[in-house]
Formats: structure tokens, sequence, C-alpha cells
């Protein structure tokens, strides 16, 4: 089967929707795509966790549905589009099943240093040893793959998938207390790094707390009291609403504005934070943020 560069990635936006569909089930997301013939024969996504069954992989299911549909146990007209690369019983599975190509997004070295939990071995290096040897052909829409296993994505999507408003407010309050206790835990070192009028300070505090840079929030507008930056930095909480379907002008309203208003609080408590919520991604390129002094 040929397929371009083209095919691949089209095939991979739908394992991707499916990985979106599998999170906002509860589940681990992963998404796959069963191709044959050049279409989509089949799609699935894990459900290991709504099933209870461990062995709920995407891959897994996608080759006992094909070979249901099929009536057979060999798939060798067949390739298996995956946002991930898949765990050795998948890659076995699909071995035995003969398909003839595997093709994943994000690699499990990547998910590794990630912070997730994985068995480290490559699918390549159990192709290599098999029997049956597929093609294999990793690293297709990586940079979107990826960012389903971003592990501050993920732990949003966790608090943030049930509960509404609750739920955020209660993710808000979690992050402030974090912050508190970073900026306590270092406070020194950290007045003795930022400088300048007390809006320059704070906005430095928060790219500090970020780790971002500032080419990641320009300043836009600058004043004695008021400063307005642009921030496009990645952010999981703007990821993490993607994948669910929220909208960012409600959630972080309550999620990030009072935990970033509180920590610049601690430069001067007459600074405040804000945003400006018509301007805000995805509806727009940037996030609008505002430090004024109230004085």
């Amino acid at each position: 089967m040929d397929l371009s560069a083209q095919d691949y990635c089209g095939f991979m936006d739908v394992a991707i929707k499916e990985a979106e569909l599998s999170l906002r089930e509860g589940n681990k997301g992963f998404g796959a795509v069963l191709v044959r013939n050049g279409t989509i024969f089949a799609r699935t996504r894990d459900s290991e966790v709504t099933e209870s069954d461990p062995t709920a992989h995407a891959e897994m299911k996608l080759v006992r549905e094909a070979c249901k549909k099929l009536g057979r146990n060999d798939l060798g007209d067949c390739v298996i589009v995956s946002t991930h690369e898949p765990c050795p019983m998948c890659t076995g599975a699909m071995i035995w099943a003969k398909v003839s190509e595997i093709v994943y997004g994000a690699s499990i070295a990547a998910s590794k240093k990630q912070g997730r939990t994985m068995i480290d071995l490559s699918c390549k290096e159990i192709v290599n040893r098999s029997p049956w040897q597929p093609k294999t052909r990793g690293g297709v829409l990586e940079e979107q793959c990826s960012k389903l296993y971003d592990d501050a994505t993920r732990k949003l999507i966790r608090q943030f998938r049930t509960g509404g408003s609750d739920a955020w407010s209660k993710a808000g309050q979690n992050l402030l207390e974090q912050r508190i206790a970073w900026f306590e835990s270092r406070k020194e070192s950290i007045l003795a790094e930022v400088h300048g009028t007390e809006i320059e300070r704070a906005y430095q505090l928060i790219l500090m707390r970020l780790g971002i840079s500032e080419e990641d929030a320009p300043i836009v507008e600058r004043s004695k009291g008021r400063i307005v930056f642009h921030s496009i930095n990645p952010c999981p909480a703007l990821q993490a609403c993607a994948i669910l379907g929220l909208d960012t002008r409600e959630v972080c309203a309550l999620h990030t504005e009072k935990a970033t208003d509180e920590l610049i609080k601690r430069i001067d408590p007459n600074l405040r934070f804000t945003r400006n919520y018509e301007k805000i991604r995805p509806h727009a390129a940037y996030c609008e943020e505002i430090i004024t002094l109230e004085k």
C-alpha cells in the first residue's frame, strides 16, 4: 500500500480525535486507526479504565475488530496508525496479525521524558527480533501527539473533566496554594533576582514561575501604573480545555487568574493581575494579560 506523507497525517488526525475522546471518557488518551486499501477500515481508542481491562489498548482493539470483520487473522494488507508508539503487548499483537506497517506519533522515549511510566522497549526493537517484520514509521504529527501525553496537561484534564465550575475553582485553589508555597520557599532568591518597578518585578515573577521568556509573553503596552502583555507560551490549561471541549474564557477565570493575582501581591499588595477575556486563546492568537498598580 503506497501512502503519501499527507495520507499519514490525515489518518493521524483521526487517531488524535479518538485519543481526545478517550481522555474525555476518563481513559488514558490513546487513539488508533486501521487503514486498508487507502481508507480507514476501523478506528478506536483505549478503554482500559472504563472497561476495567488492562489489555484494552487502542491497537489491541483494532486488531481484534479488524480480524473479526474480515473473518481472518491475517492483516497483511493493513496499516495501523497510532498516536503513540505501541507497547510490547500491542506490537506483538500486530506482528502476529502480520500488519504491513506500524505508524505512530509520540515515542516511548519521549513519553518517559514527560514523566509517563512505560515499558522501555521500542516497537522497532521488537520488530527487528520477530519472524514477521512490518515496516515501522514514527514521528508522524509528533508535536500534536506529544501534547496528549504532557503530564501537566493530563493532570488538568483529570481535574477539569467532571464537576464544572466547582472543579475549576478547586483546581484554581490548588494552583494558588502551589504558587504561594513555591514563592515562600524561594523568597529571598526570587526577590534578589527581580528588579525595576513593582509592576516590572511582578511581570518578571510571572515569567519566572512559568519558566518562560519575554519572547513568550511580550509587553505590548507600558505605563507608570500598567503593563499589558500577550502570552503565547505553551499552556497546559489551554491544551486541556481544547481536548475536553471547554471554553477557556470560563475555565481560566476560575483556574488561573486568582492564583496569578495572589502571587504578584507578594511583591506588593497593591498589584493586580487581570485578563482581557475577549482576547484569550483559542479565541485570539494570544492571551492579553494586564498588571496594574492600584494606589
